[in-house]
């Protein structure tokens, strides 16, 4: 996976020439999830929409398989989250960012288990 795989950009950024822009307004019901508390809308297994899940989990699919992705928030003007700067996570109220947050965890899910996979043919989170 590239450093540099997911990417927030605001309303009046461009997104970068060799990504994928998504929307965060394309998965209907994401931002009531990411508007709960950090402990709730950061638990993935928790989340009751399953098209929501998938829309995340294509994401992560992606930035796994190498394709960069700028996610198009339509809450900040201008944005630029620099990937693993997510320290203040918890105070967030971007849905651009919280989407970037919870795409690399994901692809961290993805990792984890590819390696077990490989190690030893089995995988338990």
């Amino acid at each position: 996976m590239n450093q540099n795989s997911v990417k927030t950009i605001g309303i009046n950024d461009e997104p970068r020439k060799d990504s994928y822009l998504v929307y965060v307004n394309q998965a209907d019901g994401l931002k009531g999830i990411l508007n709960r508390d950090f402990e709730e809308w950061s638990n993935f297994d928790s989340w009751e929409s399953i098209s929501v899940q998938q829309w995340i989990f294509s994401r992560a699919l992606e930035v796994f398989r190498g394709k960069k992705i700028d996610i198009k928030c339509d809450c900040c003007e201008r944005n630029d989250l620099i990937p693993n700067d997510f320290e203040s996570i918890k105070k967030e109220k971007c849905f651009g960012k919280k989407s970037a947050y919870m795409i690399e965890k994901v692809v961290d899910e993805i990792v984890l288990a590819k390696a077990r996979r490989e190690s030893d043919g089995t995988y338990s989170a």
